[in-house]
């Protein structure tokens, strides 16, 4: 048995049971990346990553490559959990075995050395302590509870303070400013997200700028992922926010598979009464019809492409009428696949529906889970 997210590609083995913290998987801009994932260390273990144990490449500096398909994916989230998991641990064995792998994750860094150096401390602060690497501890050593050492406190600080200062602190010049932010009919509960800059202006056929973007309250320190994108698309609607909220979005940018800037920036929501005082009535219903009226123009005007089109249409009604997607969501895939989606586009969504064309709720869930930043 071998499944995307839950069998490691370098080694074989299946773990319906995984810790995802453990696990590294091919994300970095959806439907693009393959999506498969691999045991972290697997991973370290691997020529092919760029994170190798006694190797890691310079080229990769805070990402791996997907053994896969090659592509470059961040490590931040997967060092950032590791921490976490430090944090809040009260066994001796789990706090030294994620501070390792902490340390591993930022080896030989150049962008993140103030968040290595910090992890570096607290490594060093528990061996004094524990008289021996972290890595070649006695089992009686490492068995335990946290409170006994007297360094914990320190160490757990430390921690929480490389946390923080990978959501402060400012990001290496080569990765900022290359992105341009822009925010449209920001309301109460939502806001139209544009993204562009200089890079789109050479930006050529086959060489598209693709975006991940990520979005947290002012208030909190983790961020959730808000959507992916790719040139020429790069807008999307942000809904279910909270009225008179700051938020904070981050967006990072590829450029192939090469992680080419990230950029941050704030907004604020309007209020409820701000809302309240605006015209809204029937816009909802309009936007609705606005996108039927598309549908059947483009429909009826693509010639050379009507079957594949018709097709896609028959299918996605299906899944509505089976409660497995919303009309919103019929409307926005089809009116995007109609105008906008390139011959790669076309053929992924094909070999999509021919391969899960029999269980049509994972093909539901799999289109939306896939093409909801997209549209």
């Amino acid at each position: 048995m071998f499944c995307k997210r839950c069998s490691c590609w370098i080694c074989g083995n299946y773990d319906g049971n995984k810790d995802p913290s453990l696990w590294l998987t091919c994300d970095s801009n959806p439907p693009f990346s393959c999506g498969f994932s691999c045991h972290l260390d697997c991973a370290l273990k691997s020529d092919k990553s760029g994170i190798k144990e006694d190797e890691p490449s310079h080229d990769a500096d805070g990402c791996f490559y997907c053994v896969s398909c090659g592509k470059r994916n961040s490590l931040l989230e997967c060092w950032k959990k590791q921490l976490l998991i430090a944090t809040e641990t009260m066994s001796v064995e789990v706090l030294c075995s994620r501070l390792v792998l902490a340390q591993k994750l930022l080896k030989g860094t150049e962008k993140y050395t103030k968040l290595s150096e910090t992890v570096e401390e607290a490594v060093k602060c528990l061996e004094t302590e524990l008289c021996g690497s972290l890595t070649d501890l006695s089992s009686t050593n490492r068995r335990g509870n946290v409170n006994r050492l007297a360094s914990a406190p320190k160490v757990k600080a430390l921690c929480s303070s490389a946390l923080e200062s990978l959501l402060d602190d400012p990001l290496p010049v080569e990765m900022q400013g290359s992105t341009k932010i822009r925010f449209e009919d920001v309301d109460a509960t939502s806001l139209t997200l544009i993204l562009g800059g200089s890079e789109e202006e050479t930006s050529s056929p086959g060489n598209f700028i693709h975006y991940r973007v990520l979005h947290r309250k002012g208030s909190e320190k983790d961020y959730t992922e808000t959507c992916a994108l790719m040139s020429p698309e790069t807008r999307f609607v942000v809904s279910g926010l909270t009225p008179d909220t700051e938020y904070c979005f981050k967006v990072f940018s590829f450029r192939g598979i090469k992680e080419t800037s990230v950029e941050e920036t704030k907004v604020s929501t309007k209020t409820s009464q701000e809302e309240e005082d605006e015209p809204t009535s029937g816009t909802q219903e309009k936007q609705l019809a606005l996108k039927e009226t598309v549908l059947e123009e483009v429909v009826s005007v693509s010639n050379g492409k009507s079957f594949e089109l018709e097709d896609c249409v028959r299918v996605l009604r299906q899944l509505e009428l089976s409660g497995y997607v919303e009309t919103n969501f019929r409307l926005k895939f089809l009116t995007w696949y109609g105008l906008h989606a390139n011959a790669d586009k076309r053929n992924f969504v094909k070999a999509l529906v021919n391969e899960m064309d029999k269980h049509p709720r994972a093909l539901a869930e799999q289109l939306i889970q896939t093409f909801s930043g997209l549209i």
